[in-house]
C-alpha cells in the first residue's frame, strides 16, 4: 500500500501521483485515457482500451493426497473466478487423479483442457463474464428450479418413473449453472467493470445476490434429490399425492414470488411469502399423518421426499428476507 498527499492546481482541480509498479502492471502509458469512477466511499481508477488481466493459480496434487479434495479445489479455482488453472505434480499424476481432472472438468461451464502432459494439466474457463446479467440468470435457475420441483410430483402423482429421472438429471444440470453463478458474482465482487455489465448495481446489492444464488442453490439440490426419491417410490395412494401435489403447489408460489419480491423491490410479496411458511407446516403435518401408516421402508423414502419440499420452502423464505434485506439497504 502506498500512501500520496492530494494536492490542487491552481485551476482548483485535485491532482495525485500513482505508484509506477501499479502503473506498469495494468499497462497504463502516459497520455494514456482513463476511467474515474465514484463507488460506494471510494474513487476508482480504471484503464480503458487495455486487455483484462489474466486471474491463474496453480493447484499442486501434493497438496491434496484424497483425490476427491483436488477436484474440489479445482472446483474452487473456477468459483473464485480465475481463468487458468495448472495443477501440478512432483511426480508423474496418477490414474486417478487424472479421471478427477476430467471429472471436475465435466462438471463447470466454459472449461477446457488445453494441456495435459504426465506431471501436470493446464485448465483454462472461457466463460465472458460480461455475456451474462445477474437477474437474468436468477430468474432463469429459479425456473428451471421450480419445473425439476413440480415435475417431481407430478411424477410421484401418477407413478412416472420416466419423468423422475428427467427431473433429477435436470437437478443435477443444476449445480453446474449454479456454480457459473458464484464464478460470476465473484468476479463482480473484484471488478467494477464486470459488475457495470452484468448489472449487479452496488457493492451491497451485488452481496445480496451472492447470498440468494447460495439459497437458490439449496432449492436447486432439494429439488433434485426429490426427484431421486420419487423414482424410488412405489405408487402411492391418491390422497398422499393430493396432500404433496398442494404442498408443492404453494411452495412453488413461493418462490416466483420471493424472487419477485427481490427484483422488484416489493415489501408485501415478501412478507406474503414468509406467511405462507405456515401453511407448507400444516401440509407437512398432513402428509405426515398418511406416510407412518405406511411399511418402514415406504414411510422412509417419502418422509424424505416431504422433508425435501419443506426445505424448498425453507429456502424460499429465505430469499424473501434477502428481498426484505435489499429494500432496507436502499
Amino acid at each position: 500500500m502506498y500512501l500520496r498527499t492530494v494536492q490542487q492546481t491552481a485551476g482548483g482541480t485535485y491532482i495525485v501521483t500513482l505508484p509506477k509498479e501499479y502503473v506498469k502492471s495494468l499497462g497504463i502509458d502516459k497520455k494514456q485515457v482513463v476511467k474515474i469512477e465514484l463507488e460506494d466511499d471510494r474513487i476508482v481508477l480504471l484503464p480503458t482500451g487495455s486487455k483484462p488481466m489474466i486471474q491463474s493459480k496453480t493447484i499442486k496434487t501434493s497438496d491434496f493426497k484424497d483425490p476427491k479434495l483436488l477436484a474440489l479445489a479445482i472446483v474452487n479455482f473456477y468459483i473464485m473466478g480465475h481463468d487458468v488453472a495448472e495443477v501440478v505434480s512432483d511426480e508423474k499424476m496418477t490414474p486417478t487423479q487424472k479421471k478427477m481432472v476430467r471429472e471436475a472438468v465435466e462438471n463447470l461451464i466454459g472449461v477446457e483442457i488445453v494441456e495435459d502432459y504426465a506431471d501436470r494439466v493446464v485448465l483454462q474457463s472461457l466463460v465472458d463474464p460480461s455475456k451474462f446479467e445477474i437477474d437474468a440468470l436468477l430468474e432463469r435457475f429459479t425456473s428451471f428450479s421450480r419445473a425439476v420441483m413440480r415435475d417431481a410430483a407430478k411424477a410421484l402423482r401418477f407413478d412416472d418413473k420416466t419423468l423422475a429421472r428427467d427431473a433429477y438429471e435436470r437437478g443435477v444440470e443444476l449445480t453446474r449453472q449454479y456454480r457459473l453463478m458464484m464464478r460470476i458474482c465473484f468476479q463482480a465482487l473484484r471488478s467494477s467493470a464486470v459488475r457495470e455489465s452484468i448489472k449487479a448495481g452496488d457493492i451491497s446489492s451485488l452481496v445480496v445476490r451472492i447470498v440468494a444464488v447460495r439459497e437458490l442453490g439449496r432449492v436447486a439440490y432439494y429439488c433434485m434429490r426429490m426427484a431421486e426419491r420419487v423414482e424410488e417410490t412405489e405408487k402411492v395412494g391418491e390422497e398422499l399425492a393430493e396432500t404433496i401435489n398442494e404442498m408443492t403447489r404453494v411452495v412453488d408460489e413461493m418462490l416466483d414470488d420471493a424472487l419477485k419480491a427481490l427484483l422488484k423491490h416489493d415489501l408485501g410479496l415478501a412478507s406474503t411469502v414468509i406467511d405462507k411458511m405456515e401453511t407448507v407446516r400444516n401440509l407437512y403435518t398432513k402428509a405426515f399423518k398418511q406416510i407412518i401408516k405406511k411399511p418402514e421402508k415406504e414411510a422412509h423414502i417419502l418422509g424424505l421426499i416431504i422433508r425435501a419440499v419443506r426445505a424448498i420452502a425453507g429456502y424460499g423464505v429465505a430469499l424473501a428476507d434477502d428481498a426484505i434485506l435489499e429494500i432496507f439497504s436502499k
